[in-house]
């Protein structure tokens, strides 16, 4: 072999190695994002784009520039058909599944619960990503030898997949050092001098070049690297204080319908139809099936903590499924999923999940034949561990107790305590109290603020209290069980048997749980048995208040009597003088000077209201809402300037009288009416457009406003 070919095949092994280690690079850079995806799916499919592109690339790197963009993107194109064919689930055909990966593959992947389900709109972008950046590394490095420019595009592909992570996996410094390795291998195979490549027959000083300077020169550059990753690495972590951020903060949740939005409303509509069929279930075993968990409580609704996030067919978090469900639904309606507590898995639904409290939500809503199966891991709770256990006081949301409890709740809640010790026969003794003093009574009002749960406890059974649907026996144990000192939430849902069955309204029910230290949350009944007259409860509370002695009778003083030994009774001097000087510490003029501050904010305040109300009219909401929003600005400002137009007045008639005000209004008539009475046809740039006129019309009626009512408004 002459001295030509030996350097010919010296440069091409050259070009192999730089090959490899840079779609090595691209495969490492793949594999960060791979971390938050379940199982090794994923992995594969990034190593198979990158080793796919550079392939391509590698092969065409002698012909014609041109043909290199054409090729790789056929590649691309039918490399994704086969990665979306191999990660759907054939629950729709193929090419509606491709449109839809293709359109929400970019959302779908930000928000994606941990782990992310590889699925194909959640595979396609790290997939496109991978092959991008392999081939703009082949052509930069393999085509016109620019190795150092070739490392670009897996270091972005790194950062990205960094980003996707965000703070959802543990750091990944293996990654960086084999990464950091890879780039100084490549950069150090490209050392030789140009004098080296194979087109040149240059000799130095008339010798055959030295390969000791290239040589020498790349393990230097890797020892220095490897030697900076080692040492600098360690400190560096130490300095980073904050977590990276997390994409999937910035993307609002799924919305929940108004149904889901308060769901224990539904428990006198399910009363008062007991026969109603809501969903059909095939189970393995006897459950409560929960539709919602709501642990907030404001005194007037009960809300769930948390957003929904959108996952795959895993749930994160659950334990060992023991529980299996076939659901189908009939008439249940709106968002939320049943299943029972801590699913494992759901298939056959594209769900999202609160992580709080593991309930599940259907972004497109359940409708009439949609079917699912959900896979659980049931916890049973040891009884004996129960009895012995503290209540789980970490979180403050489940033991807040609004403001204006109701006496009745007060007095209850003082009978649980001085009748029971532990905080379980607390717990146990509310839902007796419950069950034998109240009556069920399905044509109970629905309602479960603070006023109508002291109405349904205290009042009188001549006067409809003291009886009511589950709603009220949950929420009422719930708020009282937190004046005791025991974490409570009311949770929604339906007992459902072992096998296939029907459920209807009448297995939907209300029912409180309490969260206590080891065992978790704990289910307590408070509904009365069938046929059991109830005892009433003010007979209970006051043989109480009479057995129990007051402070002062225990102390064997009389209450009302008057201590003359009492030092203060012997004090000279104003008492109201005297209280006047103790609480007189701020002066006078201080609170003067506050007042006219208020009154001085309160334009602001009024200014600042209006433009809230505008930004909230033009920018939420449909089309349809953000047109209407925008004509009631318009309608607001004409008002401002002395121009009122009648309630009843129609788009054109009010168009008539806004015309006084020299103000221009364009098309808003028009997209007016569409709005009201076809609001599906109006558009987002409908919507946009109607939201670009209320700008100019307020600054050119503003002249016309009285000074007065434009300083304070």
């Amino acid at each position: 072999m002459n001295a030509q070919s030996r350097r010919r095949t010296r440069y091409r092994l050259r070009v192999a190695a730089v090959a490899a280690c840079l779609t090595l690079m691209c495969l490492v850079a793949g594999t960060v994002a791979a971390r938050v995806y379940h199982g090794q799916l994923l992995l594969l499919l990034v190593a198979g784009a990158a080793f796919g592109a550079f392939a391509i690339g590698f092969a065409v790197r002698n012909r014609p520039s041109f043909l290199a963009p054409g090729l790789s993107a056929t590649g691309l194109a039918a490399y994704l058909l086969g990665v979306i064919a191999l990660t759907r689930d054939g629950t729709e055909t193929l090419g509606t599944t491709i449109v839809d990966a293709l359109v929400n593959a970019v959302p779908r992947t930000l928000t994606a619960l941990i782990p992310i389900e590889p699925v194909p709109d959640t595979v396609v972008v790290p997939v496109f990503l991978t092959w991008l950046a392999a081939t703009l590394s082949c052509e930069f490095a393999i085509r016109y030898g620019r190795t150092l420019l070739g490392c670009l595009p897996p270091t972005l592909l790194y950062g990205a997949g960094l980003y996707l992570v965000g703070p959802n996996a543990d750091a990944g410094p293996l990654y960086a050092i084999v990464f950091c390795v890879l780039a100084a291998a490549a950069l150090a195979v490209t050392a030789a001098p140009p004098e080296r490549r194979p087109d040149s027959d240059a000799t130095v000083d008339g010798q055959p070049p030295s390969r000791t300077p290239a040589l020498m020169g790349a393990v230097l550059t890797t020892t220095v690297l490897l030697a900076a990753v080692a040492l600098l690495g360690p400190a560096a972590a130490r300095l980073v204080t904050t977590s990276p951020g997390d994409p999937r903060e910035y993307v609002e949740p799924p919305r929940l319908t108004d149904i889901d939005l308060n769901p224990l409303v539904r428990i006198a509509e399910w009363a008062k139809y007991p026969e109603q069929e809501l969903f059909k279930a095939d189970t393995s075993g006897d459950a409560w099936m929960r539709l919602a968990v709501l642990t907030e409580y404001d005194g007037t609704t009960w809300q769930a903590t948390g957003d929904f996030r959108t996952a795959g067919t895993v749930v994160p978090g659950a334990g060992e499924a023991t529980y299996s469900a076939d659901v189908e639904i009939i008439e249940l309606g709106g968002k939320l999923v049943p299943a029972p507590a801590d699913p494992a898995s759901v298939t056959d639904l594209p769900i999202a999940v609160n992580l709080y409290t593991k309930c599940l939500l259907t972004p497109d809503g359940l409708a009439t034949g949609t079917s699912f199966h959900v896979d659980s891991a049931l916890v049973s709770n040891d009884p004996a561990g129960i009895e012995t256990a503290r209540p789980d006081l970490s979180d403050v949301t489940t033991v807040a107790v609004p403001p204006g409890t109701p006496e009745i709740m007060a007095t209850i809640a003082e009978y649980i305590n001085a009748t029971y010790d532990t905080p379980y026969e607390r717990a146990q003794g509310l839902a007796d109290f419950l069950s034998q003093h109240y009556a069920f009574d399905s044509e109970a009002p629905s309602g479960h603020d603070l006023p109508a749960l002291g109405f349904f406890l205290g009042s009188p059974v001549t006067a409809g209290g003291q009886r009511g649907t589950s709603e009220h026996f949950a929420a009422a144990y719930a708020v009282i069980a937190r004046l005791v000192g025991l974490p409570s939430r009311v949770v929604v849902g339906f007992d459902v048997p072992s096998g296939a069955s029907t459920v209807t309204a009448a297995q939907g029910q209300a029912w409180p749980e309490v969260a206590f230290d080891g065992p978790g949350w704990v289910r307590f009944d408070p509904m009365p048995a069938a046929g059991v007259a109830p005892v009433p409860p003010e007979d209970t509370l006051e043989q109480m208040e009479e057995e129990t002695p007051s402070p002062e009778e225990a102390e064997g003083g009389g209450g009302e009597a008057e201590d003359f030994n009492d030092e203060a009774l012997e004090q000279d001097g104003d008492f109201n003088e005297q209280a006047g000087q103790d609480e007189g510490g701020v002066p006078r003029w201080v609170w003067y000077a506050a007042a006219a501050l208020l009154l001085a904010c309160v334009p602001l305040a009024l200014k600042l209201r209006r433009a809230l109300r505008r930004r909230r009219r033009l920018r939420k909401g449909a089309p349809a809402e953000r047109v209407a929003g925008a004509w009631a600005e318009v309608l607001a400002e004409a008002a401002r300037a002395g121009v009122k137009v009648p309630v009843h007045a129609n788009a054109e008639e009010a168009a008539v009288r806004l015309s006084a005000l020299k103000g221009d209004i364009g098309a808003l008539p028009r997209l007016v009416n569409a709005a009201a009475f076809a609001p599906g046809a109006v558009s987002e740039a409908d919507a946009d457009a109607a939201a670009a006129l209320v700008g100019p019309f307020s600054r050119t009626i503003r002249h016309q406003v009285n000074w007065l009512r434009r300083l304070l408004t």
